[in-house]
């Protein structure tokens, strides 16, 4: 099996993602948009490999507000991809990477849960969220939201006191498992640099390059990535 970096993916990867984030998506066109907090300003706008006029009228909208930012998302030999400006607006992000993996190829069974650990499961609207939990502090955790047959995960994040110990590689297996509850083909992350070795060894591929662009008097970069720690986490 295959799958095509488009479009009607980065739009699919949107909706996952905006999802778990309790984010309100717009679809117009080939511009998906997602209003990151309850300020009408706050806006994000992700294009898929966009043509010079389109990605021309995109940064006159993103320069209105510094809240606002402009996500691309294309192939790595895309020429869009070695820019670091575009029209006043400047590269905030370039190391982060659309992955996908063959749901066929991850298994089906929950993963066995570390000794001396415990694990919890929220179900809320459209997404769930994974805890692994050490008494009372939280050691781990992951989103992921079902899109039509793809699987997006989100926001996995293992606390400082725990890591190198194999959490990430079991809330990725843990969520996937729980993904196959559902008839999905084909699971979706953005990963950060930290992250990549890790979901390539798990059997993800890379897909697209994905660059985040602002106003260079944005006051708040806010998100160093798509995949930022979990607010909650130390709760």
């Amino acid at each position: 099996m295959t799958t095509e970096l488009s479009d009607s993916l980065v739009q699919t990867w949107v909706t996952g993602w905006a999802r778990t984030h309790g984010y309100e998506v717009r679809d117009e066109g080939d511009v998906h948009s997602a209003r990151l907090g309850p300020d009408s300003d706050e806006w994000e706008y992700v294009i898929f490999d966009p043509e010079e006029t389109e990605l021309r009228k995109l940064t006159s909208a993103v320069n209105k507000s510094p809240a606002r930012l402009l996500t691309v998302i294309a192939e790595p030999d895309s020429d869009i991809m070695g820019t670091k400006e575009v029209d006043g607006l400047e590269l905030i992000s370039d190391e982060e990477k659309l992955m996908v993996v063959d749901m066929s190829t991850q298994d089906v069974e929950d993963p066995i849960t570390p000794e001396t650990y415990t694990t919890s499961r929220e179900d809320f609207d459209g997404w769930v969220l994974f805890t692994v939990h050490q008494g009372e502090n939280v050691a781990a955790r992951g989103r992921m939201a079902v899109v039509e047959d793809y699987v997006i995960l989100d926001r996995i994040y293992t606390s400082p006191d725990y890591r190198r110990q194999g959490l990430g590689t079991f809330v990725t297996r843990a969520l996937l498992a729980i993904a196959h509850e559902h008839d999905v083909a084909w699971g979706l992350l953005v990963a950060t640099a930290d992250g990549q070795e890790l979901y390539e060894y798990l059997g993800w591929t890379h897909l697209g390059d994905v660059h985040v662009f602002g106003a260079p008097d944005a006051a708040d970069r806010r998100r160093p990535s798509h995949s930022q720690i979990d607010e909650e986490i130390s709760q």
